[in-house]
């Protein structure tokens, strides 16, 4: 009799065991979820390869044009921020920081001819015109990525 008692015993002990077991690995996973979650926004980063001797070129460009159109669009408020990475293999980093991925859609004719007028400030048609055909012969969009930042809490 003393033999079944045991017998029973031990069941019920490999019973709570794999209980226990089984609510710490749940307790363990959730807590490995909450350590970490999506940052808000999405960054656009383009990588850029430049020809050899170009890269002054290229950022001179740059300063006239995409510099330029992205600060009118942090002061519009259609994006967060943007910034230009240079690398030492000639690789040029381009990052667009939006404050959800609903901002990338197309502005609105109204926001365009703002944008535009702003613009058109800073650079005429026909220099834009001029610089973008010269990016050509002097550099070759790699990839285009959306990325997003996790923040470790």
């Amino acid at each position: 009799m003393s033999h079944y008692l045991i017998r029973i015993n031990l069941g019920e002990y490999m019973r709570y065991l794999l209980l226990i077991i089984i609510t710490f690995s749940f307790m363990s996973f959730s807590q490995e979820e909450e350590s970490r979650e999506p940052a808000p926004g999405v960054i656009e980063l383009t990588v850029v390869k430049v020809k050899t001797n170009y890269l002054q070129d290229y950022l001179d460009g740059l300063e006239l044009t995409w510099v330029a159109s992205n600060k009118i669009l942090k002061e519009m408020g259609r994006i967060d921020d943007y910034s230009v990475h240079v690398s030492n293999n000639s690789h040029v980093y381009l990052s667009v920081a939006y404050p959800s991925y609903a901002a990338m859609d197309p502005a609105s004719d109204e926001e365009q001819a703002k944008f535009l007028e702003k613009f058109r400030k800073v650079i005429s048609e026909q220099d834009q015109t001029a610089r973008a055909q010269g990016y050509e012969d002097i550099r070759e969009i790699v990839r285009v990525e959306l990325i997003n930042r996790i923040v470790f809490k």
